[in-house]
This record gives structure tokens, C-alpha cells and sequence, in this order.
């Protein structure tokens, strides 16, 4: 990625394709919310605290791990 936060022209193209752009609007931020929303309420594990080890480090879990530590903090 450059350093203006633009991904090559071709791979633009590409994502626009299948109706994505880069940055993403709001209306896609919006999407990503609710799919880390719905993801983290589906899992169903004994300890949070070992998934959220499990999840730190990987790259595009960053929403998920957010709501489950948001699921912990309201619980």
C-alpha cells in the first residue's frame, strides 16, 4: 500500500467489482461492525480471556476482539 492509504488501481478495480471500495465509506464500516458483532456472539468458548489469546496477533480479528473484550466488560 502506498503511503496515501490507496491500494493499486487494479486491485481498486477488483473491489469494486464485488461493490467494496478503498478507504472504506461509512456504510462499509458499518458492515465490518456488525459482522465482528455477530462473529462474537456466535463463539461459545468456557474462557473468553483464552480466546482473546488465542485471536491477539491475528491480523482482521481486531473488531472481533473488541466485542468479545465489550462482551466481558457488559457480562
Amino acid at each position: 500500500m502506498s503511503k496515501n492509504n490507496q491500494l493499486p488501481e487494479k486491485i481498486q478495480e477488483l473491489l469494486k467489482k464485488k461493490g467494496w471500495t478503498w478507504p472504506p465509506d461509512e456504510k462499509l464500516k458499518a458492515q465490518w461492525e456488525s459482522a465482528a458483532k455477530r462473529l462474537a456472539g456466535s463463539l461459545k468458548v468456557d474462557n473468553d480471556n483464552e480466546l482473546l489469546e488465542l485471536l491477539d496477533g491475528i491480523r482482521g480479528m481486531e473488531r472481533v476482539r473488541e466485542q468479545i473484550e465489550l462482551r466481558c466488560k457488559t457480562s
